[in-house]
């Protein structure tokens, strides 16, 4: 089922689409049932469409859809050019322990302190170079 809020994006869609008379544009005796038909279009069971999600992603392709259209397009042509979805926020990083805390800063001397007994690296000569 269609929910309202996406049913009034399509049919707003549609007729801005019919304004801008393609080649191919049903004929208005034929918009109320061509509405029909991309509202099916966009009804997939397997699509649980959210306002929050997906509101601005139907507008972006619909935008898209009156810039580069030539012709009437299929439900199709607007399918293909929603995109997927942003992806969720991340979560934040859990917070870490005094003890935690501690230990890494440990360990980060540790490390600066391995790095800084290093006098040098030089590099092995290669005995395939030259040949």
């Amino acid at each position: 089922m269609i929910p309202d809020w996406l049913r009034i994006q399509m049919i707003t869609g549609l007729q801005k689409l019919v304004v801008l008379r393609l080649p191919g544009t049903p004929p208005e005796d034929a918009i109320p049932a061509t509405a029909q038909v991309w509202l099916e279009a966009m009804d997939r069971p397997w699509i649980k469409w959210d306002q929050a999600q997906d509101a601005r992603r139907i507008d972006r392709a619909w935008r898209q859809l009156y810039a580069t259209a030539e012709r009437w397009p299929a439900p199709k042509h607007l399918i293909d050019l929603l995109g997927n979805r942003d992806p969720p926020k991340a979560l934040p990083a859990p917070p870490m322990s005094p003890a935690e805390i501690a230990r890494n800063k440990a360990r980060l001397k540790e490390l600066i302190e391995k790095f800084r007994t290093v006098k040098s690296i030089t590099p092995t000569s290669n005995p395939k170079r030259g040949q």
